[in-house]
């Protein structure tokens, strides 16, 4: 794949920067460079100014070698300028730029690069511009009573065009908050390292940098122009004893504030000489924290509490662009009390904070809690570093605390922990839930809980309902539930959908690709239902007034869902594969949560659900909107399904287009013959001494399959169907809907593994065969059949109810099925595969080819 960048320069325009341009910058620093010259364009600098890649000086026999700077901006335009004509670029330039890829270099590239570049200048107003992806520094020179003096600073002393550089006050305003937060301090940690500051000095002195740097920037966040107490002292002119001073005067503020807070004690001095906290604050001065992007801050989070907390936070997190859409979509409003009731990290919770940072003491309104002492320690730090020093988070347990927290809440939104073997035992804890007791048809033909209790219940239900318990009347919660809540046929989940439409109202739901959550441990197919709760709760939910609700499924969720390390993935140019960049040169997150955002404003819900849209009406002129379905397709199921994947808009239109020509459903053709047993209904026992050729599934594939022969005594558990000539096995599984094979003529003592459905054409439908057999190789029969499973993971299960409704197209065009008929002729003849054919002749003996015993298991060498 190419490692290259797509970029739109405001110079040059739209650049490809592949491993290596001809001007020897690798992607990044091209990268760099690009944001150096916006920089420059929006201070005013004009574009016609500006020489890329202009020769300064030429060295050397005949000139053979030469010094360039990166960028050149001139007091005239460039067009006026030969681009030989050095001495004339020289006396016009006004800025001479360099870039690095990396902070690496730094102190090599000012001496031998940049303060060179003020030598060569013909004006004594020139100012030498240094750009990587941690500093960015301004250079320039000036005479005081006749000597020459070399001025620095940071990025903020960059005058606009046609004014003089000078030292400023560093303020909240022109501090940024687009630095890599990670890169920034491990350049920190270099600088400790290389004054033999020890390992764990140096993680506790960079604790108390990040502290002081925390609680300077919310100290002046209300006064963004009013000097900073941090600043870049050199540049300043501020003593190395005095800037210790200041920092410690900081610190000790600091340390008060947030102490309470924190793990473990905190120094209130720093140990470091004025003189390394000088170098130290000229790369973190200039950095703005508490406005960086929740990415940033995360990234170095989990790199910093690994180090300095031997805590390892991968568990953890969830990924913030997931936690931001959920919170896009709950929309809380100023003055809403928003809470967690298994906050874990806070990542809902700080998404939460940092979208309304700006309206008056906002964090009082931000609430969590976890039963996990290191839980709640992470997510205090956590929101600590997303600017909120007064959290609201707490050890508890929300589960046998919740009918004192009742009513409590305008907003939850909560990711519980899920899955059979995370359940709850105590009775004093099951006996707050209805969904803690064992539920039974009273006496008016009602399902209702009763007084007894279960022996144990899934903490996922139970939070579900704790959940709807913290919301008050009117309130909505957005919760995380694996796909078996939402579509399992068993009791208990059943009733966990009978209760949630009893007191909510559905509002919306977003299904996600399976692993989204592989990175915390979650291998499950998850889904996130947004719930409205009613003001009086239904007795039935059959008695549901009917209503709309929107279905979305995202796709891409801007990582690699696969592992566990979830490698975030960005858009690329299609053509060559490099990487697409957004208008301030960031990756863009290679995601479909911001269309997903739009589509659910602008689907029906969105105007039965006003708190959707609050603040973000929709575009009319938008055509594309969010797919809606009506609660009555719910309450007529039975089963109360409420699985998007069967719910949604590529599944539902589908159905609909097969069904607009001749088609057949899989159950009006075919008998679903069950286990161990034969066509006619008899049960089938297998032979211990009997040879069988064993199909397990992953000998299975499109249409052909092979099989290994196998005593009846060696034959594993799962071996349940003892085929018959036609019959047609499919798969049964989610991870194996597109396996599927007929028994052909010569089908003798074969063997099927469970996992799959043993399919026979029901007297009369022998016509349908080539349609069916066609209709198995089609991506419309597995999309249904994958919408169709009932389950969380990919060993989710079809069952046979569901699979009886998959609907197929009819081969009705005369050429088209007299062209598949020979395929499906060879399947019935028992021409499974080649492979399968040359096995079966070398069992008969009639292929006279050496035939070694097979391996006894994958793990034989030979």
């Amino acid at each position: 794949m190419s490692t290259g960048l797509t970029l739109v320069c405001p110079v040059r325009g739209r650049l490809k920067a592949k491993a290596r341009n001809k001007d020897g910058l690798t992607p990044s620093e091209e990268r760099y460079r690009v944001e150096a010259l916006r920089h420059l364009v929006d201070l005013g600098y004009p574009v016609a100014n500006i020489r890329v890649e202009p020769t300064i000086k030429k060295f050397g026999n005949s000139g053979r070698n030469s010094f360039r700077a990166d960028f050149a901006v001139l007091d005239v335009p460039v067009s006026s300028i030969k681009p030989d004509d050095i001495e004339s670029l020289l006396n016009h330039a006004v800025i001479l730029g360099e870039v690095k890829r990396d902070n690496a270099s730094f102190n090599s590239a000012i001496s031998y690069q940049v303060k060179p570049m003020l030598d060569f200048a013909g004006r004594d107003d020139c100012i030498a511009l240094y750009w990587d992806d941690v500093e960015q520094r301004v250079f320039w020179i000036e005479r005081k009573n006749g000597s020459k003096q070399h001025k620095e600073g940071p990025l903020s002393d960059l005058p606009g065009y046609g004014k003089k550089p000078r030292t400023k006050s560093l303020t909240f305003n022109t501090i940024d908050p687009n630095k890599p937060l990670i890169q920034v301090f491990k350049r920190i940690e270099d600088i400790l390292h290389s004054s033999s500051v020890g390992p764990s000095k140096r993680f506790s002195v960079m604790l108390q940098l990040l502290l002081i740097k925390l609680y300077d920037e919310q100290q002046h966040q209300n006064t963004p122009d009013v000097a900073l107490t941090i600043q870049d002292f050199a540049a300043a002119g501020v003593s190395p004893s005095a800037s210790l001073q200041i920092t410690n005067g900081v610190l000790g503020k600091s340390v008060d504030y947030y102490q309470h807070f924190l793990p473990e004690k905190v120094d209130g001095k720093l140990q470091i000489s004025g003189d390394l906290l000088l170098e130290v604050m000229r790369v973190l001065a200039p950095v703005r924290i508490v406005s960086m992007s929740r990415a940033l801050i995360q990234e170095f989070y989990m790199y910093f509490a690994k180090h300095i907390y031997k805590w390892d936070l991968a568990q953890y997190f969830t990924p913030v662009a997931l936690t931001e859409f959920i919170v896009d979509i709950l929309n809380p409003q100023f003055g809403e009390h928003v809470k967690d009731p298994a906050c874990g990290s806070a990542d809902f919770l700080t998404a939460a904070f940092r979208r309304g940072q700006h309206w008056p003491d906002y964090a009082s309104s931000i609430w969590g809690s976890d039963v996990s002492s290191e839980a709640v320690q992470v997510a205090v730090l956590n929101m600590i570093l997303n600017g909120d020093g007064k959290t609201n988070i707490q050890q508890e347990d929300s589960l046998q605390k919740i009918n004192s927290n009742e009513n409590s809440a305008d907003a939850v939104i909560c990711n519980p922990p899920f899955g059979a073997r995370i359940s709850e035992t105590k009775e004093n804890t099951l006996e707050n839930f209805d969904l803690g007791r064992e539920w039974a048809v009273d006496s008016h033909g009602t399902l209702n809980p009763s007084e007894k209790l279960l022996t144990q219940q899934e903490s996922g239900i139970l939070f579900a309902e704790a959940c709807v318990k913290l919301i008050r009347p009117g309130g909505r919660m957005a919760l995380v539930v694996p796909n078996g809540y939402l579509g399992n046929r068993s009791t208990r989940y059943a009733i966990l959908r009978e209760f949630l439409m009893r007191h909510c109202f559905i509002s919306a739901i977003v299904a996600l690709p399976r692993f989204t959550f592989k990175g915390s441990g979650a291998d499950v197919s998850a889904s996130v239902i947004f719930c409205e709760k009613r003001t009086t709760p239904l007795t039935e939910a059959k008695l549901s007034e009917d209503y709309e609700f929107c279905v979305e499924v995202v796709n891409r969720v801007g990582w690699v869902t696969g592992d566990k390390r979830g490698k975030p993935t960005y858009l690329r140019d299609e053509e060559d594969g490099t990487l697409l960049l957004d208008e301030y040169g960031n990756s863009i997150l290679d995601s479909d949560f911001e269309g997903c955002l739009r589509k659910v404003r602008n689907s029906t819900a969105g105007q039965a659900f006003p708190w959707l849209v609050r603040g973000h009406e929709p575009d009319p002129t938008d055509s594309e909107h969010g797919w809606s379905v009506s609660i009555s397709s719910v309450v007529d199921d039975p089963h109360l399904t409420l699985d998007p994947k069967r719910l949604c808009r590529k599944f539902v239109e589908l159905r609909s287009q097969i069904e607009e020509s001749a088609h057949f459903t899989i159950g009006g053709i075919v008998d679903v013959i069950p286990e161990k047993t034969d066509s006619s209904g008899r049960s089938v026992n297998f032979l211990p001494a009997e040879v069988y050729r064993h199909v397990e599934i992953q000998d299975v594939e499109v249409g052909t399959y092979r099989s290994n022969a196998k005593r009846g005594w060696e034959l594993p558990q799962r071996a349940r169907h003892l085929a018959e000539p036609g019959d047609i096995f499919v798969g049964g599984i989610r991870n194996s809907v597109r396996k599927w094979f007929l028994a052909g003529e010569n089908c003798t003592n074969v063997v099927v593994t469970n996992g799959m459905h043993r399919l026979h054409l029901k007297k009369g439908c022998e016509e349908y065969l080539v349609d069916l057999v066609a209709g198995l190789c089609s991506e419309a029969y597995r999309v249904q059949m994958r919408a169709l499973a009932r389950g969380a993971d990919g060993l989710a299960e079809i069952a046979i109810e569901d699979l009886k409704d998959v609907v197929l197209p009819r081969i009705t065009d005369p050429d088209i099925r007299s062209d598949v008929e020979p395929f499906v002729q060879r399947l019935v003849v028992g021409a499974s595969s080649l492979e399968e054919k040359v096995e079966s002749l070398m069992a008969e003996g009639t292929f006279s080819y050496p035939n070694p015993p097979a391996r006894p298991d994958h793990t034989s060498l030979v």
